[in-house]
């Protein structure tokens, strides 16, 4: 009887401690409760950047694939998609060495310093047009900084601009 009194006991104070543990989010098992302030960890407060500070048109110069010929060099404006500077969907565009069009569209971060999204060559006379996805920071008003990546290539290129 005195066994099995202390084998409770010993039960016991083993669930509390399971439970004291799980309130404090960590348990016994090893696994941690999610971070406190959204999936990223990081506290959701309100937006650091503007995403107007994107506007506008900018001198950008970029590295690339071998058959680029690069450094490039070129003139990108950038303005909003839809007319509305608040919902963050932006449009860039730049006229190619050969040309044809390029097009930029995206979506501005939650911080709204970070414009992410796809870019497409637009020219119907080429068979293979140039397509991938994209990354600037908006660093100051006057600085982006990111990189790009045309389908079909396994490492990112950088490029950054300056104001015009």
């Amino acid at each position: 009887m005195l066994i099995r009194s202390l084998a409770l006991v010993g039960l016991a104070l083993l669930a509390s401690k399971f439970v004291a543990s799980s309130s404090q989010g960590q348990s016994n098992l090893g696994v941690q409760s999610a971070p406190m302030g959204g999936p990223s960890g990081q506290f959701i407060g309100p937006p650091t950047g503007n995403a107007q500070d994107f506007l506008g048109a900018w001198n950008f110069s970029w590295d690339g694939p071998i058959d680029f010929q690069c450094p490039c060099s070129g003139t990108i404006m950038i303005e909003t998609s839809d007319g509305d500077s608040l919902t963050g969907n932006l449009r860039g565009s730049w006229t190619m060495k050969r040309g044809s069009k390029a097009i930029l569209r995206g979506g501005v971060s939650y911080d709204q310093n970070v414009w992410t999204g796809q870019f497409e060559q637009v020219d119907d006379n080429v068979d293979f047009p140039l397509r991938g996805h994209f990354r600037l920071e908006a660093r100051d008003q006057l600085t982006l900084t990111g990189s790009f990546q045309p389908n079909g290539t396994a490492i990112p290129f950088s490029w950054s601009g300056t104001r015009n």
